[in-house]
């Protein structure tokens, strides 16, 4: 029965990962009209176009959110946190757009990028993605749609 027991054990450990550090999840905002549904794309919706009063207000607010979080790792939790968007939209051909925000140290944190307005309209929707998460100096984990290269 011990046996059993201990490779049940070692079975459940053996088919543990390691915790992602980085998390991340994105949103496209694409039209002025609300979804009819009360739903979550409404509500988010909702949330992205608060405040906004007239067409223009909400007309730039209309692209894409990108929304990361970060924890640890808990030994470099004493080094500043610096967070790399890069990016590329359709009209801008193979030109890489970066954005690029900088945290206090902190084993955990949260940082939104948004590619929205006169960048969204002119530049048209990204096509590719890449995001790197740095403690300090050294690249702790990225991050990358299927078409970056």
């Amino acid at each position: 029965m011990r046996w059993l027991a201990l490779a049940a054990f070692l079975g459940v450990i053996s088919c543990s990962s390691i915790e992602n550090t980085l998390g991340f999840r994105q949103y496209h905002l694409r039209s002025l009209t609300l979804e009819s549904e009360m739903n979550a794309p409404r509500a988010e919706q909702l949330r992205r176009f608060h405040g906004a009063v007239t067409a223009a207000e909400k007309r730039d607010r209309l692209g894409y959110y990108y929304s990361v979080q970060w924890n640890g790792p808990a030994d470099e939790a004493s080094e500043p946190v610096r967070i790399v968007f890069r990016y590329r939209q359709a009209a801008t051909g193979s030109a890489i757009r970066e954005i690029v925000t900088k945290a206090p140290a902190a084993l955990q944190g949260m940082a939104e990028f948004r590619v929205t307005g006169p960048a969204y309209l002119e530049g048209g929707r990204v096509l590719s993605w890449h995001l790197g998460y740095y403690r300090g100096e050294r690249l702790v984990e990225t991050k990358q749609s299927y078409l970056w290269e």
